[in-house]
């Protein structure tokens, strides 16, 4: 079992949300499938690419803002989930999330603990997912453009939910940024996996 806890900006968006968040998810409008990323990275390693848990149009995706959801476990603790506000690829091919302390403390606490960590990445506007595990590097306050960075990707996932159809109120909680509470948990990447919905989803996303 996933324990969740909605951090406060999640919880206010639902305020007065009337009609409530549906339980069958809606049909994309530009859908993606499993089989494209994972011909994609047949076709990387047949170019006979460096070996790489991410490749570039991966890497790109998953700083292109879009919803990042980020969980955390170890041997003997139940896992916790938590929203993130966006990643950096680093230049050592590790991963740094950045996500709101305020909220999300269980999460931290169980990755200090346990140190495996993974983060699904997914577009609204396609439903294309990706999901990358690792083990944790550090937890740290935010280096310089961390900030910017979470922003900039939060106002593109604003934009997807807009154009979804989601209502005002909740894109405008659900994306908003506070840079005072950011914090980064870096992460060495170890696999991705395709978890766009469909046959293949699941499927780890190597050579």
């Amino acid at each position: 079992m996933l324990r969740t806890r909605a951090p406060k900006r999640f919880a206010e968006a639902l305020t007065g949300f009337t009609n409530g968040p549906t339980s069958v998810m809606p049909r994309a409008s530009q859908p993606h499938t499993p089989d494209l990323d994972l011909a994609a990275r047949r076709q990387f390693a047949a170019e006979g690419a460096t070996a790489t848990v991410l490749t570039p149009d991966l890497k790109t995706f998953c700083q292109s803002g879009v919803s990042v959801i980020v969980a955390a476990g170890g041997p003997g603790e139940m896992p916790v989930a938590g929203v993130g506000s966006g990643c950096r690829v680093l230049s050592s091919g590790n991963m740094r999330l950045l996500l709101h302390r305020s909220g999300n403390e269980g999460l931290l606490a169980t990755a200090e603990r346990g140190g495996l960590v993974s983060a699904t990445f997914s577009q609204p506007l396609t439903h294309r997912s990706i999901q990358v595990k690792g083990r944790l590097a550090a937890i740290a306050p935010p280096s310089e453009g961390d900030g910017d960075e979470a922003a900039r990707q939060m106002t593109g996932l604003h934009r997807e939910l807009v154009a979804i159809g989601d209502k005002p109120a909740f894109c405008e909680a659900y994306c908003h940024v506070r840079a005072d509470d950011l914090v980064s948990v870096e992460i060495t990447l170890e696999a991705a996996f395709v978890q766009t919905p469909g046959p293949g989803a699941g499927a780890e996303l190597k050579p």
